[in-house]
């Protein structure tokens, strides 16, 4: 019932002691992406690459003279240094009103501290999908592109050599078949090879579940009901191996997966993932390098007080977050602080992941 004035002007109401973030939703190629850091050194990061086999070889008998020119075959794929950052604000007079009674229900400071490491995040995951534009880290848009949508990459020019560039498939009428989803593959694959094949899929959520579809009209899953097994989701996550596919027991079906692997490689739903898109990606070659600030501190990146997807799926937030430590302005009462990263993510052999883009429906 709504109750009347009296009652409400002299009964304490009840604060839960947390916060539910009902914004934020999962964000794993950012866990993958960002979970095994290399340091950064110097003012750039530089791969040395092959661009062509030398000329100078070939058949001979006799006394025939060889070739010994000097060939020009090495480039050099250079990245640099990108940063991001965020900003916690705490009010003075509000931090103290907080601190009154018992220490208040949810503690503001470490209420920012979450909310400042989940916005980070969720921005990141933006970018790191995207096309690495002015001074936003570079993301599989710029990666996995073949001259489509950018004319370079690392410094070096896509027309000029194509064998930097990623392979770029638009979906025919919008359908998405095995065959598109097999060749893209195989596009970005040495035949043989694990090394040099993807070895992860990433995609939206519709498009994880018109897979699904897909799969079960080919009749290309076979779902094993047993009410005592099931044991729910088994899902890709920040934490798992590279190479490695969630464990085949979780192929169980109670109308419906919780996780797909096709040619023995996860395929996993992000929800940052851009509509449309479905990515084979080698995490062999993807490493992010980061910068370590020297006036900052590593930041514990564990969520205190909010419920939601950064508590519930742990490793969604990048482990080392630096932080700036709180400072007091010289004519405002509070403290400011900043989370910030440093480096860049860099892929040192593009050509061996894909992308399938314009998917609306299933063949």
């Amino acid at each position: 019932m709504v109750f009347n004035e009296r009652i409400k002007t002299i009964t304490y109401n009840e604060i839960l002691p947390s916060i539910v973030d009902t914004v934020n939703q999962s964000n794993i190629f950012t866990a993958r992406a960002l979970s095994n850091p290399k340091p950064w050194r110097g003012t750039t990061v530089n791969q040395p690459i092959q661009i062509a086999n030398s000329t100078t070889g070939g058949s001979f008998d006799g006394m025939d003279e060889f070739d010994t020119s000097a060939t020009n075959n090495v480039r050099s794929m250079t990245w640099y240094v990108k940063g991001y950052e965020q900003s916690i604000v705490i009010p003075g007079i509000e931090q103290s009103v907080n601190e009154t009674s018992n220490k208040g229900a949810v503690r503001l400071l470490g209420a920012k501290m979450d909310e400042a490491a989940n916005s980070l995040a969720d921005g990141v995951g933006n970018l790191l999908y995207g096309y690495g534009n002015g001074k936003d880290f570079d993301g599989l848009g710029l990666i996995v592109d073949d001259g489509t949508a950018t004319s370079s990459y690392a410094g070096l020019s896509r027309a000029e050599l194509p064998n930097i560039n990623g392979h770029v498939t638009a979906a025919a009428a919008g359908k998405m078949t095995l065959d598109l989803v097999s060749k893209a593959f195989d596009d970005a694959s040495a035949a043989g090879s694990s090394q040099e094949s993807p070895d992860i899929a990433f995609t939206t959520s519709q498009i994880w579940s018109l897979f699904e579809s897909l799969l079960h009209k080919n009749n290309s899953l076979q779902a094993h009901y047993d009410a005592t097994a099931i044991t729910g989701y088994n899902r890709v996550n920040g934490k798992t191996p590279r190479g490695t596919s969630v464990p085949a027991q979780s192929l169980k079906g109670a109308w419906g997966v919780d996780a797909i692997s096709y040619r023995g490689k996860p395929v996993v739903a992000d929800d940052k993932c851009p509509n449309g898109r479905f990515y084979w990606i080698n995490e062999h070659y993807l490493e992010y390098r980061n910068l370590k600030g020297q006036d900052l501190n590593n930041y514990n990146n564990k969520n205190n007080i909010t419920e939601g997807t950064y508590s519930d799926i742990k490793d969604q937030v990048p482990s080392f977050l630096q932080m700036r430590d709180f400072m007091q302005p010289i004519n405002q009462y509070g403290k400011i602080g900043w989370l910030v990263m440093l480096g860049n993510l860099i892929h040192r052999q593009p050509r061996r992941n894909s992308v399938i883009t314009g998917i609306k429906s299933i063949a």
